[in-house]
């Protein structure tokens, strides 16, 4: 983000218990008041905020970034992307150019304790080639540089449609009609020096871990702190020598200089970072990593002390465990590491803040649409903090592990990666009386309420012919839920649910798609479909935009037209019937 937090003010607002119009956010601001319109303005540009453009933008709403650096991170930050996060990206058209910028990273497979680059091994493994996940998901887990992932999706946003503006900082912002009202924001231009207000009827903080608009509503953050401090350096350097053809995914440097260092490199062998630790407690600062310093520490790393070494830049971060106590404040919401920071063992913090910018996405869109009601917003917190809080458990277990330090009771407690990233669950969207654990394999997900929708293998008609693609390809496509169903018929040749779906929509005044296997669906998998989401073959599951199961029904119910009204309603927080 910007300034230290407490140059950042809030105005103190006129309170009321009034609402926002969902059809027309922006008439909520005095029309007087000469400002930027918009539905929402997200707060920093990184990978979160940027994915929550897209995702907005991909559902139609209007959004402003603002972000005070001039660009996307020059850093290559997160360097692993879990099919989950692929999957998000491959609903909004942009997975394609991610993959394609991720293939040079397929050899990335080495993971070793070193001397130096040059020096003896310590140890080292080979880890496997990434498994067919085909199984679980359309998708695939990667390795990139946050530096080239950041690129990818602030261009898929821009054509999409988002307003971005690099070089320009929220400095202070206002609800003039209470807590739960429109936001009126000022934001700078760093470059002018000019200054703009913006009217939004959300705000949405993807400003950082040090996030200025969290300490400005006074939201604190619970867990064990600031673990390490550390300092990434980044530079140039010809690394194609002293690598011999291997390829790292990590290289830990332990040498007379260097302990516990990290060494990683980008698929151009050209371009490298240096992770170390610096102890504070010691009087150590950043400052103390010269351009000097830092060239003789990558030379140290690489073993060569005559390499020709140029530093980029020299980034200063913690390693931490904290969430914030609250995700939303009336009218703001926290994504990413404004809301959670997350140790990077394991690689979840940058996934864990794409999939909270997806959440809350659909969700702003429906209220917006006034197919939901106001009250869905509130499950953002309900559903993506308890999964930040089980994450940032999962990451510090793996760094007990990593370490050699955790017991056998820790070592059991920690979970697949997979099933973190993949096979989370929202107990709060559960069935009642269910009790679902909060990960699970996902090779086990079995379309109950609450989980993540199973990958299916279909044919998806396009025009007048079938492609192959994944079930999961139906959900993503527009914010209104959709009702996968099998056949049974009304009697006239009209699926009894493709009829149920129309009746249900109209009582609940919302939209609701649906998706007939034999009508635009063909299935591909060995099971069957049904038996993958646990109903028959003349049963219906209802899902979530976000791809998660809202609802289903073992077989057609006396009333399937009530039933799936009642479900809609709960699903959308419409618990009222419409006017």
């Amino acid at each position: 983000m910007g300034k230290e937090p407490e140059e950042l003010q809030e105005r103190p607002g006129r309170p009321t218990d009034g609402r926002a119009d969902a059809a027309d956010p922006v008439d909520t601001v005095d029309a007087g008041d000469a400002a930027d319109a918009t539905d929402v303005l997200i707060v920093g540009g990184g990978i979160t905020g940027l994915s929550c453009a897209l995702f907005l933008r991909h559902h139609g709403v209007r959004c402003v970034l603002v972000e005070r650096h001039p660009s996307t991170s020059v850093h290559p930050r997160a360097w692993g992307w879990y099919p989950r996060t692929l999957e998000l990206l491959r609903s909004v058209g942009a997975e394609e150019a991610v993959l394609e910028a991720a293939a040079g990273y397929a050899e990335h497979r080495r993971q070793a304790t070193v001397e130096s680059l040059t020096g003896r091994e310590v140890k080292a493994v080979m880890l496997p080639a990434p498994g067919d996940l085909g199984a679980v998901t359309p998708s695939r887990q990667i390795s990139l540089g946050q530096d080239r992932m950041e690129p990818i999706v602030r261009e898929a946003a821009d054509r999409a449609g988002a307003v971005l503006h690099f070089s320009n900082e929220l400095t202070s912002f206002e609800r003039p009609e209470g807590p739960a009202g429109p936001v009126v924001a000022t934001v700078k231009d760093r470059d002018t020096g000019a200054e703009r207000r913006v009217r939004a009827r959300w705000l949405v903080a993807a400003d950082g871990g040090r996030s200025p608009v969290r300490e400005t509503l006074g939201v604190r953050r619970v867990g064990r702190g600031t673990l390490q401090h550390q300092v990434s350096i980044l530079f140039r350097a010809d690394l194609t020598g002293p690598l011999a053809g291997r390829r790292f995914s990590i290289c830990q440097i332990e040498n007379d200089e260097l302990k516990g260092a990290v060494l990683g490199h980008d698929d151009t062998l050209r371009r490298g970072t240096l992770i170390l630790q610096y102890r504070p407690e010691r009087g150590e600062t950043p400052e103390d990593f010269t351009t000097g310093r830092s060239v003789a520490l990558v030379r140290s790393a690489v073993g060569d002390p005559d390499l020709d070494v140029d530093v980029i830049g020299v980034l200063p971060w913690e390693l931490a465990a904290l969430s914030a106590e609250r995700f939303r404040d009336g009218s703001v919401f926290l994504i990413g590491d404004a809301a959670h920071v997350v140790p990077p063992i394991g690689g979840y913090g940058a996934n864990t803040g794409v999939h909270d910018a997806h959440n809350l996405a659909w969700k702003l869109a429906s209220v917006l649409r006034g197919e939901a009601g106001e009250a869905l917003l509130d499950s953002y917190d309900a559903e993506r903090r308890p999964v930040a809080e089980a994450t940032l458990e999962q990451a510090q277990l793996r760094l007990l592990v990593r370490s050699g330090r955790a017991d056998e009771e820790q070592r059991r407690a920690t979970a697949d990666v997979l099933a973190v990233m993949l096979g989370h669950t929202y107990p709060s969207a559960a069935e009642p009386g269910a009790r679902l654990p909060r990960f699970r394999d996902p090779a086990e997900l079995a379309g109950e309420p609450g989980t993540r929708a199973p990958h299916v293998p279909v044919l998806l008609r396009d025009g007048g012919r079938e492609v192959p693609g994944s079930l999961l390809d139906v959900y993503g496509g527009d914010p209104a839920p959709v009702l996968v169903h099998g056949g049974g018929t009304a009697g006239d040749d009209e699926p009894v649910w493709a009829r149920a779906a129309a009746e249900a929509a109209r009582r609940a005044g919302v939209r609701l798609r649906t998706a007939g296997f034999g009508a635009g669906l063909r299935d591909r998998s060995e099971r069957g479909w049904h038996e993958r989401y646990g109903v028959r073959a003349d049963g219906a599951v209802l899902v979530r935009p976000d791809g998660f199961v809202a609802w289903r029904s073992a077989g057609v119910p006396a009333d399937a037209a009530g039933a799936l009204t009642g479900a809609l309603r709960r699903a959308l927080a419409r618990e009222e019937e419409p006017a």
